[in-house]
Formats: structure tokens, sequence, C-alpha cells
């Protein structure tokens, strides 16, 4: 039986529409998905529910480990813990903590100040072994007779900071161009395609 032509027509056009749709529905669902994972993380940071979101984000991690906003979630929620431990005098797990924080952001001022204090404190200074308390003595005066480097450094270190921070946030604008790009050149195909389409039709 041969289908007629104007039902042949409009079969072409309606898929042509989804495919047309398809990918703009899936990169809509990618994001969405993305801003619910991200937005339950900022609450839960903001709610002080610190292990939630370490969970949160090593889940995230899991199946995505390069994933940069998961990893500051992640940041974010050991400084919170290590504040936390450290509030409840348990200054040795407030140190591991703030020491993992640290280690993703080196360059941050207000970490090297907690783990500055938690080494100043009288408490946990008492807890340390012998051996440790001499060569933290040691260390000490040798910091004295290099206050002024450290100060320049760390100007230097707020400068880089703000360039890193700067960096990162141009990535992220540039990888979120490159999508409505590749958006927008599948679009034209299709488009294209759907022109070519109707061009044979009309010849038809």
């Amino acid at each position: 039986m041969k289908i007629p032509f104007w039902k042949s027509v409009i079969f072409r056009i309606v898929a042509f529409s989804i495919l047309l749709i398809f990918p703009l529905f899936l990169l809509s669902e990618e994001a969405s998905v993305e801003n619910s994972w991200i937005q339950e993380g900022n609450i839960l940071l903001e709610s002080k529910q610190f292990e939630e979101a370490l969970l949160l984000a090593n889940s995230i991690l899991g199946s995505d480990p390069s994933n940069s906003k998961a990893e500051f979630i992640l940041t974010q929620a050991w400084i919170g813990i290590g504040k936390e431990e450290k509030k409840n005098g348990n200054f040795k797990k407030a140190k591991e903590y703030l020491e993992k924080a640290y280690s993703k952001w080196p360059l941050n001022e207000s970490i090297r100040k907690e783990l500055a204090e938690l080494e100043n404190n009288p408490h946990h200074y008492n807890k340390l072994p012998v051996q440790y308390r001499v060569n933290s003595i040691a260390q000490s005066l040798s910091n004295k007779n290099t206050e002024d480097l450290i100060s320049s450094v760390n100007l230097l270190r707020i400068e880089i900071e703000k360039l890193k921070m700067e960096l990162e946030t141009e990535r992220m604008e540039r990888e979120n161009r490159n999508r409505f790009n590749w958006t927008y050149l599948l679009l034209s195909i299709q488009i294209a395609v759907l022109f070519v389409i109707f061009t044979k039709i009309r010849k038809v």
C-alpha cells in the first residue's frame, strides 16, 4: 500500500524536528542534574552538615574524578570538619582535615592561618612528643630570621591565588562556550539537512 505524499512529508518533518530538539533536551537534562547536586552541596555546607557534603562530593568524584565543582565542595567540607574538630578540642583530627584542604588549596591564607593556630595552640603543643616539641622550637627560631621573606611570599601568594581563581573562572566560561558552540553546530547541521529535504520535496 502506497503511503500518501503529504503523510510522508509530515513524517519526515516530525522525525527531523525530534532530531533537532533531542540534543537540546539532553544538554538541558545534564545541566539540571549537575545544578541539582551542586545546589544540594551548597545547602549542606551552609547548614554546616559537612559530613553529608563530604559524602556527596565523594559520590560525584567516584564517577567523575576530575569534576572541579565536586572537588571544591569536598575541600570546603574538609575545612568545615577541621574547624568543628578544632572547636571540640580534637586538634589532631582538625589538623588532618585542614592539611587535606591545604594540599588542595596551598595558596589559601585562611587555611594556613588555621594550621598555624593549631601549631601554636598550647593544648595541642602539650600533647606532642618531646622530640617534636624540640623540633618545633628550632623551627620557630629559624622562622624569626625569615619573617620579612615570609611577608613578601605571602603577598605573592595572594596575587597568585587571585590569578588562579581568575584562570579557573575563565576555564569554566570557556567550557560553557565550547558546549554551546557544539550545540549550535549540531543545530546548524540538522537545519541544513532539513532544508535539503524540503528542497527535494519541492522538486518531487
